[in-house]
C-alpha cells in the first residue's frame, strides 16, 4: 500500500518537473542541443518520381518531441506579441489565422476589377523564391524580431534556436550529418511563423501607389496598373528592382523558370 502511494506521488510530481524545465528554458533562452538535431526525410514532389535533382524533393524534418514542445511554446509567445500589437502586414494570407487562398484571390480581384472597368490595364507578376523555406536567412528573421520589438526572452530563445542546428540523413548505405546555417525546418512548429516574420519585410516595401503585393506563404504576386502597356511595364520594373534588392539583402534568389507575367485588359486588340 505504501509503495502504491509512493508511485502515485512520483507520477503527480512528473508534470511539475517537466513544466519547470520548460519555464526555465523560456526564461533563460536555453534550447538544449540534443533538441536541435533534425532527421531529414526527402519527400519527392508530385510528377518528379524519377528525378535526381535535389530541388525536386521536400526535405521534411523529423524533430525531437521535447524540442517541438519548446518550439511551440516559443512561437506562441511570439504570435501573441505580433497579433496583440497588429505588427504583421495584412498582405500575407498564408499561415495566418482565419485567412485563406480565397481571401487572397478576392483582394487581387478588388484591385484589378475597377481598373479594367475604367479601360485601364494591369500587369500581374508571380514570383517564386528558389528553395523558399530552405533559404530563409536567420539574421533576417532575427532582424525582423528586433524590428517588432520582440520581448527579450522569446528573442533570446529564438537566437538560441538557430544556433548550432544539425541535420542527419540516413540511407541504406550511409549516414550523413551536417550543420545548417539557414532555413525554417519543414516540420517544425515555428517554421511558418518565422517565415512570415522574414517575408513581412518584403511585403512592407514602399511600392508606388500603382502597385500592390499579395502573398500566400512564399507565393507572391505583384499587381501594377497603367494607362498603357509601356507605362505599366515601367512601374512594374521599378517594383521588381526593389524586390530584387530585398532578395539580395536577404540571401535569396527567385526562380526565373517558375516566375510568370500576365497582362490583363478588356481592350480589344487592333
Amino acid at each position: 500500500m505504501a509503495l502504491q502511494e509512493e508511485s502515485i506521488n512520483e507520477c503527480s510530481m512528473f508534470p511539475r518537473i517537466i513544466t519547470k524545465i520548460y519555464k526555465q528554458c523560456l526564461k533563460r533562452g536555453c534550447f538544449p542541443k540534443r533538441w536541435k538535431i533534425a532527421k531529414v526525410i526527402p519527400v519527392t514532389k508530385p510528377a518528379n518520381d524519377n528525378s535526381l535533382d535535389p530541388s525536386k524533393y521536400h526535405p521534411i524534418s523529423l524533430l525531437n518531441m521535447g524540442g517541438k514542445i519548446l518550439d511551440k511554446l516559443l512561437i506562441n509567445r511570439i504570435y501573441y506579441h505580433l497579433y496583440k500589437n497588429e505588427l504583421l502586414t495584412k498582405s500575407q494570407f498564408g499561415f495566418t489565422p482565419q485567412r485563406r487562398t480565397m481571401d487572397a484571390t478576392m483582394q487581387a480581384k478588388s484591385f484589378i476589377e475597377p481598373i479594367l472597368e475604367n479601360r485601364g490595364l494591369v500587369i500581374m507578376t508571380s514570383l517564386d523564391i528558389q528553395g523558399a523555406f530552405d533559404s530563409a536567412w536567420w539574421p533576417g528573421i532575427l532582424q525582423g524580431l528586433r524590428d517588432f520589438n520582440c520581448p527579450r526572452n522569446p528573442y533570446k530563445l529564438s537566437k538560441e534556436f538557430f544556433n548550432n542546428r544539425t541535420v542527419v540523413m540516413t540511407t541504406k548505405n550511409y549516414s550523413m550529418e551536417n550543420r545548417i546555417t539557414k532555413g525554417c525546418p519543414q516540420g517544425s512548429c515555428s517554421g511558418p511563423g518565422f517565415w512570415n516574420i522574414l517575408y513581412n519585410s518584403l511585403l512592407t516595401l514602399e511600392l508606388t501607389s500603382r502597385s500592390k503585393a499579395i502573398a500566400f506563404a512564399d507565393d507572391l504576386i505583384i499587381l501594377t496598373r497603367g494607362e498603357t502597356v509601356a507605362e505599366a511595364e515601367n512601374y512594374m520594373n521599378l517594383e521588381l528592382r526593389k524586390i530584387q534588392e530585398w532578395a539580395q539583402n536577404n540571401k535569396m534568389k527567385f526562380n526565373e523558370n517558375k516566375s510568370k507575367v500576365m497582362l490583363m485588359s478588356w481592350r480589344k486588340r487592333k
